[in-house]
């Protein structure tokens, strides 16, 4: 699937997402895109490394939180939205990768290599590998969305 836009860095709705909410945001400097997950007292973060029960979506809306006065506006976590994201790894996105389950990077994008098989999982539907989603993020662009997997009993 060829995207119509590339971003930077973070998740971008491919279709049309839920509704946003609002919540007060931590003391950080959230970035639309964002995943964002409860920081366990009540406020938004952009500070997840992986996927955890904590996480609530992703920032429709840029913020400079400050605790007591900033609001973030967020798609909330749901499985019928795709987002598109930049992959970073050492090589480009192949169709190999379509059906992964795949964890939150450390900067808030997805490596492929980075696959779980429980919980919130970013599973990859289609690949953007276009001369312009190369020019854009070398290593191309996955389209997904996310999924909560159970552990299977034995």
């Amino acid at each position: 699937m060829k995207l119509a836009r590339y971003q930077a860095s973070g998740f971008m709705p491919v279709n049309e997402p839920p509704a946003t909410r609002r919540n007060l945001a931590a003391t950080v400097t959230i970035v639309k895109g964002d995943a964002l997950e409860d920081n366990a007292s009540g406020y938004l973060t952009n500070a997840a490394t992986s996927f955890t029960a904590l996480f609530m979506g992703i920032a429709s809306i840029d913020v400079v939180g400050d605790s007591s006065t900033k609001y973030v506006e967020y798609y909330p976590l749901d499985t019928k939205t795709q987002y598109s994201v930049p992959v970073i790894q050492n090589a480009v996105i192949t169709r190999d990768a379509i059906g992964s389950c795949i964890d939150l990077s450390a900067n808030g994008d997805i490596d492929i290599s980075n696959t779980i098989t429980e919980g919130i999982v970013f599973r990859i539907d289609d690949i953007d590998i276009s001369a312009e989603a190369i020019a854009a993020n070398a290593y191309g662009y996955a389209i997904g969305h996310f999924e909560v997997l159970a552990t299977q009993a034995g």
